[in-house]
């Protein structure tokens, strides 16, 4: 009788398995459609590390992650048009990273007329429509950023101030920047330059700014290509050791210049956590579970030379290896 049951035993274990199998896929996740992440611009290495989130979430709940976007962060046109071909494709989902706040209303609306989740990350929209939005508090990153000026130029000197977009969420950087100026009798800050996060045009406006006034002594850059075009236009004129450069996001382009000290702060997004999250209230947003807390804005964190090698900062770095 014991040998019975040991055969039955044995011969009942591969379908155990099977069944298993069947339902776990042996080991992966049943795949669940795929999710299409639209960034502001494909260029940006920000949003790899984002992309890097998405899709370390999606393998965990079975969901393929697409990426395309405009190239560049001019085309609000594009990205609308965008939005609006992938809705009607009928994904599993949309993450967005808008360009405009008021221009990507009216495709978000269509999505999820077409019953496509949205989820907003990075760059949010002037509206409650969305399934749910995760962004950076754009304002506090920018106020810290001008404290940390205030504080690298002992409170007194002319600063400029070079945002991405008028009418986007990320202007909240420039203006909680001037905001932290005006704190200061003895500073004075230049009027918003908008750059689209383009490199070359903030250069040539860096440039500009630094021949019309001489007297600048530093710079705020609300993104990294920004950054990069601000430190061309000092190191061409010679200045990387006079003038303090303080900018969000610490990309692989960007920690050159802040390890060899032409750029002395950066403020750090947390990209991987908005990806990662954003898929999983894809995911909630699909299976009608209610979403407590639908706008989530993650505090920025000021990286200085004093906490650069603490694992807290460590892990916001936008190193190359961690987009693997």
């Amino acid at each position: 009788m014991k040998k019975i049951i040991r055969l039955f035993r044995s011969a009942a274990l591969p379908v155990v398995l099977l069944l298993s199998c069947t339902v776990h896929l042996c080991g992966q996740t049943k795949e669940q459609g795929t999710i299409v992440f639209i960034p502001k611009s494909t260029s940006a290495t920000f949003y790899l590390f984002l992309v890097k989130g998405a899709k370390d979430r999606g393998k965990e709940l079975g969901y393929t992650i697409d990426y395309q976007g405009p190239a560049t962060e001019t085309e609000i046109a594009s990205q609308v048009d965008l939005v609006r071909n992938i809705a009607r494709s009928k994904p599993a989902g949309i993450l967005l990273a808008a360009l405009d706040s008021k221009a990507l209303i009216p495709p978000v609306e269509e999505a999820l007329q077409n019953g496509v989740p949205v989820v907003m990350v990075d760059s949010g929209i002037d509206s409650d429509l969305p399934n749910a939005s995760i962004t950076t508090d754009n304002y506090d990153g920018g106020f810290k950023a001008g404290m940390q000026t205030a504080k690298l130029l002992e409170e007194k000197g002319l600063v400029a101030n070079l945002g991405i977009q008028a009418g986007s969420v990320s202007s909240k950087r420039s203006f909680g920047f001037n905001d932290a100026i005006a704190k200061f009798p003895t500073m004075k800050v230049l009027p918003i330059q908008w750059t689209n996060a383009d490199a070359a045009t903030s250069m040539n406006i860096a440039g500009d700014t630094l021949t019309g006034n001489p007297d600048v002594a530093g710079f705020f850059s609300a993104c990294a290509p920004t950054a990069v075009g601000i430190c061309q236009a000092i190191k061409a004129k010679g200045l990387e050791k006079k003038l303090k450069v303080v900018t969000f996001d610490p990309s692989p382009e960007v920690l050159p210049l802040f390890e060899s000290g032409v750029i002395q702060c950066i403020i750090a997004q947390d990209p991987y956590q908005m990806g990662y999250q954003g898929v999983g209230y894809i995911d909630q947003a699909r299976k009608n579970v209610p979403i407590k807390n639908k706008k989530i804005e993650l505090p920025p964190v000021l990286i200085t030379s004093e906490n650069y090698n603490s694992p807290e900062v460590q892990k916001l770095l936008q190193t190359p290896e961690k987009f693997q």
